[in-house]
């Protein structure tokens, strides 16, 4: 009687600490995916403040730096 109360308290604990694994590995692959989400997030940003700048006065006009211009 006794042994099969150790048993069922045994096994309850590995059941108990498998869950608890389990979630925690979930929760690192979320976060994994949350931070590559986020860098490919800020790669796109970088990409388009890359190139050439639209003013927000909404004519389009395209804005050079000094070392783009071509002198002809």
């Amino acid at each position: 009687m006794f042994a099969q109360l150790l048993k069922i308290i045994f096994i309850a604990i590995i059941m108990y600490a498998l869950i608890s694994l389990v979630r925690f590995l979930i929760g690192i692959g979320r976060a994994v995916k949350a931070g590559r989400a986020e860098a490919e997030k800020q790669e796109r940003r970088n990409v388009r403040e890359d190139g050439p700048r639209v003013r927000r006065d909404g004519r389009g006009t395209i804005e050079l730096d000094r070392d783009q211009y071509k002198v002809e």
